[in-house]
């Protein structure tokens, strides 16, 4: 009894080196959670029968994940990505298998798919195609595609319209610059993401104190019903019965669909100041090719377009677990759901008790090189003493039979 007891010592000795040797080969490993070997003492039951409270030994009873936050490492790559704070990264494998990770080295596949070291695609809510974000979760994916043109239909102006002008005598016409009192242009875009120059002129009405018609151009002729009078007060505000709107119907660019517009002009002044224009926006732009992404602390992926536009094409989603320790590691920096460790909740990084994604960085292992040489020193002496006190008990059985 005694000698099993002694190697029971010895067996898990072995395991406790195992695992700490384990950890320091993968302390420079990306996402690695180092591990943690638990034991539990052993009692015969033959001898608690007798009275009897002499242990037979230890054994493993298992090896525990330490999810604790490693240190950061800062790369250049845009699909690399740490979690600062709980959580999973989702990863899902062809045949369906389901894997969580803190690896976030992530790269994209000959689909655009994001995916890990090991080819699992990362998964997360989706886009809605509009830049939206969906509740759906589904396999990330870079889409390198032209974004389609948008038609031009809402336009807003603001600015201030000097006061201090003298109104224009001559009829108006865009010809003859005496002929208003300021004028500003802005580009549009036709269905066939065809640009256009639309201009407003701002000319004061010489019969109406305080009063300015506004007249709109595309392409340097004049739209018909394209022109609307503002009228301001004293303190150079609109009125409450000034217009601040106007509508373009029925423009017809060549080759492409007809055009219905409307300029909100609202955020006019007429103070005693220079003619300036403070925004003139308009919704619409040509189609664009990528030029980048990245993803921001909330794990949205963020694509940039050569024509200025950006575009949400997804979200990481990240799983949290009630015991994470009891996670079944499966080599990959992968982990495995267990009936100990309970059942993913799922939610976007920062939200609830998720962490913040951070991008272009790396999480490293939280392997503390010099804690673990003191702990395989110390499994080595437990070693040691098992040993001896087998070899104790062979000199004393080896005794007894001399007699």
């Amino acid at each position: 009894m005694a000698f099993s007891t002694s190697i029971s010592g010895i067996d898990a000795a072995q395991e406790r080196m195992s695992v700490i040797s384990n950890n320091i080969v993968n302390a420079g490993t990306v996402g690695f959670k180092k591990g943690s070997a638990q034991f539990g003492d052993l009692y015969s039951s033959a001898l608690q029968d007798t009275g009897s409270n002499a242990g037979t030994g230890v054994e493993l009873t298992r090896i525990r994940s330490d999810f604790t936050q490693g240190e950061f490492q800062f790369t250049s790559s845009p699909l690399d990505l740490a979690i600062d704070g709980s959580g999973l990264f989702l990863l899902s494998g062809a045949n369906g298998t389901q894997e969580f990770t803190r690896a976030g080295s992530f790269q994209s596949d000959n689909q655009g798919f994001i995916v890990s070291e090991g080819g699992l695609r990362l998964q997360g809510y989706q886009s809605d195609g509009n830049g939206g974000l969906t509740p759906v979760l589904g396999d990330l994916r870079v889409d390198t595609g032209l974004l389609p043109q948008k038609q031009t239909g809402q336009i807003s102006f603001s600015g201030n319209i000097d006061s201090r002008s003298a109104f224009p005598e001559n009829e108006f016409s865009i010809d003859d610059p005496t002929s208003f009192n300021s004028t500003s242009t802005t580009t549009i875009y036709d269905s066939a993401g065809k640009a256009h120059e639309l201009a407003l002129y701002f000319a004061g009405d010489p019969a109406e104190a305080n009063t300015f018609n506004v007249y709109v151009a595309i392409d340097d002729v004049i739209q018909p019903g394209g022109v609307t009078a503002l009228e301001f007060d004293a303190a150079g505000q609109l009125t409450a019965d000034s217009a601040t709107q106007l509508n373009i119907a029925g423009y017809a660019p060549e080759n492409a669909a007809v055009m219905d517009m409307t300029v909100d002009l609202a955020g006019i002044n007429n103070f005693g100041s220079d003619n300036t224009t403070i925004d003139f926006s308009q919704d619409g732009y040509a189609a664009g090719e990528l030029l980048s992404f990245a993803f921001d602390d909330t794990g949205t992926l963020i694509s940039t377009y050569t024509n200025g536009q950006q575009r949400a094409q997804g979200q990481v989603a990240l799983a949290t677990f009630v015991n994470p320790e009891s996670l079944q590691p499966m080599g990959g920096n992968g982990f495995a759901q267990t009936d100990e460790s309970g059942v993913p909740v799922i939610g976007a990084p920062a939200s609830g008790a998720r962490g913040a994604i951070r991008p272009s960085a790396l999480e490293m292992a939280n392997v503390d090189i010099t804690s673990e040489l003191l702990a395989l020193i110390e499994a080595q002496r437990n070693f040691q003493s098992n040993a001896q006190s087998i070899q104790a008990l062979n000199e004393a059985s080896t005794s007894i039979l001399q007699l």
